[in-house]
């Protein structure tokens, strides 16, 4: 039901910020949705799926070819020009509030710049223009151009509207909604189940899409769509074979952890797609992947697909170190000499779609049965997988796991569906370590001697439990990368950089490090309460964001069980 006039303007930014605001100032959750709802179902077509987008903290769907690139720097700079206030002036006031969205309401409640043009009401469409517009924006001057598309917004708007644009420029919305709460607001509006909206996320993974769906009573529509990421499905953490054993006491597929990128491959017709376990359209990366995608074959037949697997960097019959990867992702233009210098593979280890036919309701068992029958073309290969039922079968494909070079193992339920979007129980990862733990960046040291003048030294972060938006420290590590790495990084953390303490600055939570350690220690030093002993880095996730880290609980237990695993391999002798 739409009610929608020209007279309610419904599509105006200024009622998108109401709406935020008054679900900002209720904590239940049942209020957030029903005052959302209310919202959404007097928005038309073109105004519905923008909305869905913002408050879902996105601003474009997944898989789109428009990336939001607009730095802390660049904004600042904005707004102490349309305020007239010193930049350093600009950074104080942001470390009062502690929110770059407060900060620009503030800097826009001050501002002396008008527009040149008569100024019009902002709307959600005319807003998502301008995103896509600076998005679209590359090439040389395009920083200025940027810069520019952005001040005009800002003039144009209201100090609270102001606010909220910048928090959906930076992912930072923060007014206590998860994209599971508007997935239910959106059933609320349109009078669909819940159940018929998450089956169709499930599909589609575009809340935006989903939305229109919904609003059009066409969920049982809904596809999963070639050549459009669908989310991923995720592994939980086991620490020993035994207790994995203990857990499911049945048969399991097991198979290699591969100590690479998570990618998702798409081929329709004679086009092929990639997509990053964000959903960002990583297909330039990776052109000989592409070109062996379209001479995949069922049956000496050209088919469709939907693959997940992982692409490593390999070579001789052994997969290279992640650095080597890392290489081929920060090349704008990946030549045949680079194509040479790091070779890669791409092993598959499931499959979503199948020649007209999702596969996700499938067990493994009939997926793998489904990847059996394809032929691929180096360098995609087909993963190499167990079916084990024993400690004893596990530790031995876990050392041959190790021999090889790869991170450990990845066990299946082999009843389990594909899940997308899904962490849970039906996959389970077991590692060469005690584990490794993704963290974020807050705190950047320089170093000494040969490190002098660059940022070596990091402190890193986890997410708590009981507040997403809360980080707490867990340590800081100094060794792992390489000079050239670290020089990069160096770079990074300035363009991100909130506070300069002199030796040290303060940086937005954007950079993930995956840390490896020996041991786990209470500790009073951290505002978690933990400290991870001997932390090195191990790689650079640019494959990850701060929303992909772990979490404290991962941390306490990881710590509980230490102490029974140290025992284990004290009875047993060394793993190493």
């Amino acid at each position: 039901m739409s009610i929608h006039s020209s007279n309610n303007n419904f599509d105006q930014f200024s009622h998108f910020v109401d709406t935020c605001e008054k679900i900002h100032a209720v904590a239940s959750k049942n209020t957030k949705v029903r005052i959302l709802s209310e919202y959404l179902a007097c928005l038309d077509k073109e105004s519905l799926p923008i909305a869905v987008l913002f408050f879902s903290n996105r601003v474009f769907p997944p898989g789109s070819k428009f990336v939001m690139n607009i730095g802390f720097n660049t904004i600042i700079r904005v707004l102490s020009e349309i305020a007239t206030l010193d930049p350093n002036q600009i950074q104080r006031i942001y470390l009062k509030h502690g929110d770059m969205g407060a900060l620009s309401e503030y800097a826009v409640s001050k501002k002396n710049m008008v527009s040149l043009f008569q100024q019009q009401a902002l709307t959600l469409l005319s807003i998502y223009d301008r995103l896509k517009e600076i998005a679209d924006t590359i090439g040389s001057g395009s920083n200025k151009d940027k810069k520019n598309i952005l001040k005009g917004l800002l003039i144009n708007s209201s100090p609270l509207e102001a606010k909220y644009l910048i928090k959906i420029i930076n992912g930072e919305m923060r007014i206590g909604l998860t994209e599971g709460l508007v997935e239910i607001a959106v059933s609320k509006a349109f009078d669909q189940e819940l159940e018929h909206v998450r089956d169709a996320m499930l599909f589609s993974g575009d809340i935006s899409k989903v939305s229109l769906l919904a609003k059009r009573n066409l969920l049982h529509t809904a596809l999963i769509k070639l050549l459009s990421p669908i989310s991923y499905m995720l592994a939980d953490v086991m620490l020993t074979a035994e207790e994995i054993i203990k857990y499911y006491n049945k048969p399991l597929i097991c198979e290699y952890k591969y100590d690479g990128i998570r990618a998702q491959v798409h081929k329709f017709g004679q086009e092929v797609r990639l997509f990053s376990r964000k959903l960002v359209d990583v297909t330039n990366a990776f052109p000989e992947l592409v070109n062996a995608a379209l001479a995949v074959r069922s049956s000496s037949s050209d088919i469709d697909f939907i693959l997940d697997g992982e692409v490593m960097a390999f070579q001789n019959g052994k997969p290279l170190h992640f650095h080597e990867l890392q290489k081929r992702l920060h090349k704008k233009n990946v030549t045949e000499q680079i194509m040479t210098d790091v070779p890669l593979v791409y092993v598959v280890y499931d499959i979503m779609y199948f020649n007209g036919e999702n596969t996700i309701g499938k067990s493994i068992k009939g997926r793998k049965e489904i990847l059996s029958n394809i032929s691929f073309k180096d360098p995609i290969i087909n993963s190499t997988y167990r079916v084990v039922n024993s400690e004893q079968e596990i530790i031995a494909m876990f050392e041959e796991s190790r021999d090889i070079g790869h991170e450990g193992l990845v066990l299946k339920d082999l009843d389990s569906q594909y899940h997308p979007g899904k962490r849970g129980r039906y996959w389970m990862k077991l590692k060469k370590e005690l584990d490794t733990i993704d963290a974020v960046v807050v705190i950047a040291e320089y170093g000494h001697g040969k490190r002098a003048g660059v940022l070596s030294d990091y402190t890193f972060a986890v997410r708590d439990d009981t507040d997403s938006n809360q980080l707490r420290t867990i340590g800081k590590a100094y060794s792992g990368l390489t000079d050239d790495e670290i020089f990069e990084i160096t770079k990074k953390l300035r363009s991100i950089m909130i506070k300069d303490e002199g030796y040290s600055i303060i940086v937005k939570p954007e950079i993930v490090l995956e840390i490896a350690f020996d041991s786990i220690q209470k500790s009073n030093r951290h505002d978690s309460g933990f400290a991870l002993r001997f932390p090195r880095i191990k790689n650079i996730r640019e494959d990850k964001d701060a929303a992909d880290i772990d979490t404290l609980q991962k941390v306490k237990q990881i710590y509980e069980k230490q102490t029974y695993i140290m025992s284990k391999i004290g009875r047993h002798g060394s793993r190493d």
